[in-house]
């Protein structure tokens, strides 16, 4: 009779990983993460475009519907364009300011045909980190009580840029509509010529100059303040007044003529 014979239990241990063989799957995962890190970025940065582009179709909409209520006008505080770019009075109020303030935002006039008060986040460009925050007047609040107020008004919707134009200016009195800026991504609330626009206005070498020489000192954590209005890959997202979008590749000056309403020599793409 045949016994079977019992084997023991090998006594070689397991053999671990060497530290050369980790080395090698730390470079490997490296080199996977410093493939799809890039192509991520990119897809953020084409996703916060497209919201950009959205918010500022919204924003088109209500700033139409607005118009058609008002007599062709746009929003306008007793005759002119409002200037500054805030919804309540400091971070601690809940409380909105009237559209009416001489401190309120110029979308505060528009929101209410986007749903009312919580609708100002349409007004908050997903890739802005710095906007005007009007620190040369001595204020100081933190960049999250500004970051509704990312997109620039073109002045020159409400108040006419020609010798004896009436203001608040009609719709009718803009000689080229499709080709005249509402707003877009800015860190300046309402741009109102040659020093705070992209526009390349008569007897101007570069736009933005206010920002750039001026107020730049204010801002140290921008490098280039033109960035400011170029925040999605070097292009600047922008709506035009009959409601339509579009990117305005960097520049140091574009045709003064898109913000005077002005038929303009320069065709935007």
């Amino acid at each position: 009779m045949k016994y079977q014979t019992m084997h023991s239990p090998s006594s070689k241990a397991q053999r671990g990983f060497t530290l050369i063989e980790l080395l090698v799957v730390i470079a490997i995962i490296a080199v996977l993460a410093g493939l799809l890190l890039p192509a991520l970025a990119k897809a953020k940065a084409q996703g916060q475009k497209t919201q950009c582009l959205n918010n500022l179709r919204q924003i088109g909409v209500a700033t139409i519907l607005y118009a058609d209520d008002n007599g062709g006008v746009f929003h306008n505080i007793n005759g002119g364009a409002p200037n500054h770019g805030m919804w309540t009075a400091n971070p601690r109020s809940e409380v909105a300011l009237p559209p009416e303030h001489p401190r309120a935002y110029w979308g505060r006039g528009y929101v209410g045909y986007l749903g009312g008060i919580a609708g100002k986040k349409i007004f908050s460009c997903p890739s802005a980190k710095v906007v005007d925050e009007w620190r040369e007047t001595g204020l100081s609040f933190p960049y999250s009580f500004w970051a509704n107020s990312s997109y620039g008004l073109n002045g020159f919707v409400v108040n006419s840029p020609f010798p004896g134009g009436s203001s608040p200016r009609k719709v009718s009195d803009i000689a080229s509509p499709s080709t005249t800026i509402f707003c877009q991504d800015a860190g300046e609330q309402k741009m109102e010529g040659a020093s705070d626009s992209l526009g390349l206005f008569p007897g101007q070498s570069e736009n933005l100059t206010q920002w750039v020489y001026g107020l730049a000192g204010l801002y140290p954590e921008v490098t280039d303040m033109r960035e400011m209005w170029f925040r999605h890959n070097r292009q600047c997202e922008t709506l035009w007044i009959t409601g339509n979008v579009s990117s305005i590749p960097y520049s140091t000056g574009v045709d003064y003529r898109w913000y005077t309403g002005e038929h303009p020599q320069v065709t935007p793409r």
